[in-house]
């Protein structure tokens, strides 16, 4: 069955006239976005240039099923000796809103070549987020047996600035 056909059908089915009209928009926008992919040469490709850096939004969940144990840590190597910063229990949801990655171009003349700007984001939310005990020990796998504490959150915060990385 081809798509006016199907369309046709699915159109019978409204009586409403708002519904019917709703249809009709679709059906037309449907219609004037069915273009054929054009593929780009390496000179037409070479001419494209990305202004506006990347925007990203997200949600992210850690370990959030019940009973999960779950540790995430960082080992430091200092003097041939390596010791471990252990979060256990690493848990929760993260949301964040208006994180940006954007290429920047410094004024001629500047002391700094190019750099990267890292926007930080507008907003973040957090849903039991956190860790259930922190440690520092010799072993990344052992039980925690002296917590340095917690930490939990949950609530929002609204966030401005940049971080710049250029190379050394």
């Amino acid at each position: 069955m081809n798509m006016q056909a199907r369309a046709g059908m699915a159109i019978g089915r409204f009586t409403h006239p708002v519904r019917l009209g709703l249809a009709a928009a679709w059906l037309a926008l449907a219609a004037s976005s069915a273009q054929a992919i054009e593929t780009l040469s390496d000179e037409d490709l070479s001419s494209v240039h990305a202004q506006d850096g990347i925007g990203l939004s997200g949600h992210l969940q850690f370990n959030v099923n019940a009973g999960a144990i779950s540790n995430l840590s960082l080992g430091f190597n200092v003097g041939g000796s390596t010791s471990y910063l252990v979060f256990q229990q690493f848990s929760g949801t993260l949301d964040f809103l208006g994180l940006q990655v954007q290429a920047l171009s410094t004024p001629a003349g500047s002391a700094v070549s190019d750099v990267i700007a890292i926007t930080l984001p507008t907003w973040v939310g957090f849903t039991n987020f956190g860790v259930g005990a922190i440690a520092a020990q010799t072993s990344p796998t052992a039980p925690i047996t002296s917590s340095l504490g917690q930490i939990q959150l949950n609530g929002s915060m609204y966030l401005t600035g940049q971080v710049l990385l250029w190379p050394k």
